[in-house]
Parts: structure tokens; sequence; C-alpha cells
């Protein structure tokens, strides 16, 4: 593109629309409201030569050639070359582990977890495993929870050395118990628990409003819950109705990305909600749309 009309696109109103708007303004709340820990962490790292070296090591870290050479690369080959051909498994696109490390590094990049990674992570839906291997190979504790269902993925996470419970995430059904276990980061990538993809099956915002509440349970005081979501049937990352959930017990909505902290999910949980004109009580709603403030 030419500089000109790059600059024409920049400034012209046809550009820009209501919805990216507001995501930048929830973007920049968020960062707001963050800035006074990011900058205590920046300064740590500033005045004390540990945390200096800690951190160069952890940015060394993030290359993927790095992390390969750090993985079992005589394995990852091995399954590239067993199912290639596509016969045994849907998910052939994880057979490039350098693509996929190369992701998760952008990941890492983008939540800050590079300047303050967390100590304690689970990985809902963790697939072969790439997210939960670069975290720990900066010095992050790690969990995946997964179905054991396809040949690939199972491979994927004995190569790597990632530990897993085996689980199914289903709606309005807590998930595990791992023992006393509490989590500074819970994350869910590319999201397909909530049967996105099929109408009659898609998750309603009494089931999210369910599982937000265990996992509030399962988090450090301190402690951040992630979300990243797959578009439903009709484009859309969620309904209107869990949209208005997410807004009230999230930090940050913003598109597919949702962050939720312990801190606002305990908070939002408790607080006494105003339902259609009625004030429902702190305890847990009786109906889907009690969890949600009105407009």
């Amino acid at each position: 593109m030419e500089p000109a009309h790059r600059l024409r696109k920049i400034f012209s109103q046809d550009t820009y629309s209501k919805e990216a708007a507001v995501r930048n303004l929830r973007r920049l709340s968020w960062k707001m409201r963050n800035a006074p820990d990011w900058t205590a962490t920046l300064c740590q790292h500033v005045l004390k030569a540990e945390a200096r070296k800690n951190l160069a090591a952890r940015q060394r870290v993030l290359n993927p050639e790095t992390l390969l050479a750090r993985a079992d690369r005589a394995q990852l080959e091995r399954i590239r070359l067993s199912y290639s051909d596509g016969k045994s498994s849907y998910w052939t696109k994880y057979l490039d582990p350098a693509k996929w490390f190369s992701i998760n590094i952008k990941y890492v990049k983008r939540f800050g977890w590079v300047l303050n990674p967390p100590e304690d992570v689970l990985d809902l839906g963790c697939g072969g495993g790439f997210f939960l291997f670069v975290l720990r190979e900066m010095g992050s504790r790690v969990l995946g929870l997964d179905l054991p269902d396809d040949p690939i993925l199972n491979d994927l996470i004995q190569a790597l050395g990632i530990e897993r419970v085996e689980h199914r995430i289903a709606k309005q059904q807590k998930l595990p118990t791992i023992g006393d276990r509490r989590f500074d980061l819970i994350t869910a990538w590319m999201i397909c628990f909530n049967n996105y993809d099929r109408e009659e099956t898609i998750w309603k915002a009494a089931d999210w409003d369910f599982l937000l509440d265990d996992l509030s349970e399962r988090l450090k005081p301190k402690g951040k819950i992630l979300f990243s979501l797959n578009p439903q049937t009709d484009k859309k990352f969620y309904s209107r109705e869990i949209e208005k959930l997410f807004l009230y017990r999230s930090d940050l909505l913003d598109g597919r990305i949702i962050i939720f902290t312990k801190k606002r999910l305990d908070k939002t949980r408790l607080a006494p909600l105003k339902v259609k004109g009625q004030v429902a009580s702190p305890s847990r709603p009786a109906t889907e749309h009690s969890s949600i403030p009105e407009d």
C-alpha cells in the first residue's frame, strides 16, 4: 500500500466502526487499570540484577528454534511422519511445531507474561500442549485439561512432557478436583467445549455463568482467566445475552478475547442483582437471566 493511501485510510472516517471504537476504549481502560502493577514490575526488573537476569533468560527462550531444541525433536518428527497422511486424525494442522510455537510466543508477549510470567497455569482444551510448553520453559508450573480422543494430540502431549488431566468440559458440570492446587492463570484458546458450531447445543448464559463460578474457586487471590472464543454458527462470538453476562463479570471484553479476574468474578457472584425490576438474592440465581443486569 502506498504511503499516501495509507495515510488517507488512517484518517478516513470510513476506516472506523462503532464496534472498533468500543473495543479500543475497553483496551485503553484495561491498560490504565493495570498500569500501576505493570510499572511496579518493570521497576523491579530495572533495579534488581537477579530479576534482570531472569527476564533475559525468558526472552532467550522465546524463539521457535530454541523451543524446538528444548523439545524432543526426534519424537516430533516421528509424529509428523506418522500422521501426515491425515488418515488417523483430523488435527494435522498441529504437525508443524515451529508454527504453533510462534503463535503461542505472540500470546505470551501480547499479554505481558514475559515480564511477569504466571507461577501456576491451567489450560482448558490444551490440545497438543504448545502454549503450556512455552510457559513451562519460561519457568511456570503448568497443567493441561483435555480429552484423550485424538492420537496426534496424545502423542504431542507426551513428546512435550505436558501433564494433562483427562476430562470433558460439559455444561453445568464442575471440573475435576485437582487437589488443593490454585492457579495464577487459567486459559482456554479457540474454545470448542461450548458446542459453538451446533445451534441446538450452543451454551447459554447460565452455562457460562456456572463455569465462571467453578473456575473462580480454582484461582489464587490475584488470579486471572483468559478465554479466546471461536465464532458461532451466526459468525458472532456470543449472543447478546452472553455478551451482557461477559460485560458484567469480566475485566476486559475485546471481541473474541475475554479476561476475568478472581476479584471481579467474586464481586459479581455475591452482589445483589437488579433483574426485571426486582433485586435478586446474592446466592446463585435461579434463572440464566438473573445473572445479567438489564441495560
